[in-house]
């Protein structure tokens, strides 16, 4: 039986293979490193309430991948040798200190890998906490550059901002007039310094009037806007170029209004990887429709799996086994930096369309930025 079972997660893992030399040998499959009644423990942060709609809409998502993901890597079993993986999950509320105080509890119990942080401000508080506790931390898809390389303990299963913002100069047309569009100052700023914008204009996120939208004098304007807004969108002036980086289906609607003109950059597509893990996600998630929510989470089962493979009784070692990883799952060709734990991957650039009779709006890829082009230089 447990060489069975060690065949079938070795087959299961596929390429989720070390790159570093001399990467620690993998614990006995049939103790999963330590007592068999012993579990292993995942601390899962996500926002239930208190977070807006489109946020617990994207954690729900998030849960789907990481829990079908933990299946697809152990053929079923959720266990590593005859060791079972427990998920705990706990409700952040949304807020960066109720999450910190479950990651406390959490990590107080025994959890070695906490999981979450589907915004910015939260997953920057739990990064501190996993510091402080010395238990491994994946964020989950806050895309913050700061959670790049902010502690050995910190490893990241999607993209940074800088990644997405590689991607999207590529449209910038030299010579051009941009000017940067955001709600925020500091991601304007963010923005504007990789873009090479003209201009930055920051409007709140809470503002319905966008008259000085209807202003902008550019031949492109690149839209950093936490949700997509309809009104935004109708009020770029009809010559200039729109960009924007891509939210979750559930919100390709509200862009609508700007499909055709508008060129878009998404750090996932579905169907990229039509293999087995993309097969299994695609069969289980509602609406049988794989999105970037999904992947991270299959991403993040990915790792997690491999470092208690490892590591189940030392976060040393799960760190060890995780630095240089290069593995395949929903999206393939992932590469986990050893300097800062920045996720190398394939980003896609293209636009919006409406399809069928019924006016159901689509992403059309149109090309492939690989992970040379997106991957920013060590600081």
């Amino acid at each position: 039986m447990n060489v069975s079972r060690r065949a079938l997660l070795g087959a299961a893992l596929g390429s989720l293979a070390a790159t570093a030399a001399g990467c620690a040998r993998p614990v006995d499959p049939g103790t999963g490193g330590g007592a068999p009644g012993k579990t292993l423990d995942i601390g899962l942060l996500w926002t239930r309430t208190g977070g807006d709609r489109l946020t617990i809409a994207e954690s729900n998502r998030y849960e789907q991948g990481l829990r079908i993901g933990l299946l697809w890597v152990t053929s079923r079993s959720n266990k590593v040798g005859v060791r079972t993986i427990k998920t705990t999950k706990v409700d952040d509320r949304g807020d960066p200190a109720v999450a910190a105080a479950a990651a406390e509890e959490l990590a107080d119990r025994g959890c070695r890998i906490l999981i979450g942080g589907f915004t910015d401000a939260v997953a920057l508080r739990l990064a501190e906490v996993a510091d402080r506790r010395k238990v491994l931390f994946i964020p989950a898809t806050a895309t913050a550059d700061e959670l790049t390389g902010i502690n050995r303990y910190t490893f990241r299963d999607g993209p940074e901002i800088t990644q997405l913002l590689l991607a999207a100069k590529t449209y910038v047309k030299p010579g051009g007039r941009l000017v940067v569009l955001a709600a925020d100052k500091a991601r304007a700023a963010k923005a504007a310094s990789v873009l090479g914008a003209a201009a930055t204009i920051v409007l709140p996120a809470t503002t319905k009037d966008f008259a000085a939208v209807s202003r902008i004098k550019a031949g492109q304007i690149y839209v950093d806007w936490p949700r997509p807004a309809p009104k935004l969108w109708t009020a770029i002036p009809s010559g200039a170029e729109p960009i924007t980086i891509l939210g979750a289906r559930s919100t390709w609607y509200q862009y609508g209004v700007a499909a055709g003109a508008l060129k878009v950059v998404t750090p996932y597509v579905d169907a990229v990887a039509n293999n087995s893990a993309y097969q299994v996600l695609r069969a289980t998630v509602p609406g049988r429709r794989t999105d970037s929510g999904h992947a991270d989470g299959f991403a993040a089962s990915q790792m997690a799996v491999r470092a208690f493979q490892y590591g189940p009784q030392s976060v040393d070692k799960m760190i060890e086994s995780l630095e240089g990883l290069e593995f395949d799952g929903v999206k393939k060709g992932l590469i986990v930096r050893r300097q800062d734990h920045l996720l190398e991957q394939e980003v896609w650039g293209g636009r919006l369309t409406w399809v069928g009779a019924s006016g159901v709006i689509s992403a059309v890829p149109d090309r492939v930025f690989t992970a040379a082009e997106t991957t920013p230089p060590l600081s």
